[in-house]
């Protein structure tokens, strides 16, 4: 049996079919991944590709945001937003709680399996960014998503101006110490990984994991930039001062009350 289709979830699709085509890619660390083109900033960044394998990658991974939020949210509330909602993981816990759920996410496809997968009568998953959204929120959630913000002072911004009186927000985002990371270490990180999840939960679901970490997502990966953990809390606690910081798994959050600052 070939890594390939060890523990294949039937419905991730194929690369696109012109992710193999042109010439070689940059930090090139295996076979597999040879004569594969470059991808554009634009096109590594979307999710409209990823969004099965991204979602799937986390049904099989943890989730230290989604373990965390209960904790913070309030017993009940009228109006939620979560930006960036992804496939709707975090949508669904919002929904638990609050009357109204609108979850909005920039990939089209990300926002038809969140509609497919994890629909609610409460929830109202769209197509839309940051700034397409108006109206005032009891509660504001951001996981994963505010590193793709080109201006991000001005998004903060523009959030802080969605809280409504007495509101909250939990913004949560990956930090390193480097801003960006070459696609060799990440590629080699993802070999150690596989070499625990072998022992830890064997053959199927380690190669399914190794598949589904390495190729595109690697590629949107090498693309991302981030804050290091003191560039976080200067750049967010500038837009909302008084705001308490918490690690979250590899994430750092911020957390802030509308009436606090």
């Amino acid at each position: 049996m070939t890594p390939g289709r060890l523990g294949t979830a039937e419905n991730i699709p194929p690369y696109p079919a012109n992710y193999y085509a042109g010439g070689p890619r940059p930090f090139s660390v295996s076979e597999h991944e040879k004569g594969r083109r470059v991808l554009s900033w634009e096109e590594a960044q979307s999710f409209d590709h990823l969004a099965e394998r991204y979602d799937r990658l986390g049904e099989l991974s943890t989730d230290p945001v989604g373990d965390w939020l209960p904790s913070i949210l309030p017993a009940t509330g009228r109006r939620a937003l979560d930006l960036g909602c992804g496939a709707g993981r975090h949508s669904v816990l919002l929904a638990e709680v609050f009357e109204h759920v609108d979850a909005v996410d920039l990939s089209g496809a990300m926002v038809r399996l969140a509609q497919r997968k994890r629909a609610r009568p409460n929830i109202e998953y769209r197509e839309a960014g940051v700034f397409d959204v108006a109206g005032s929120y009891d509660f504001v959630l951001s996981s994963a998503t505010l590193h793709h913000v080109p201006d991000l002072p001005a998004a903060l911004r523009h959030i802080r101006g969605l809280v409504a009186p007495d509101g909250r927000i939990a913004l949560a985002d990956t930090v390193s110490k480097h801003p960006s990371t070459p696609r060799w270490w990440l590629y080699g990180g993802e070999v150690r990984k596989f070499a625990r999840n072998l022992v830890n939960r064997g053959p199927a679901e380690a190669w399914e994991i190794f598949r589904l970490s390495t190729g595109p997502w690697l590629d949107h990966r090498v693309s991302d930039r981030y804050l290091d953990r003191d560039g976080f809390e200067r750049v967010y606690g500038a837009a909302y001062p008084g705001a308490t910081f918490v690690q979250v798994g590899r994430a750092h959050a911020a957390l802030w009350q509308r009436g606090t600052d």
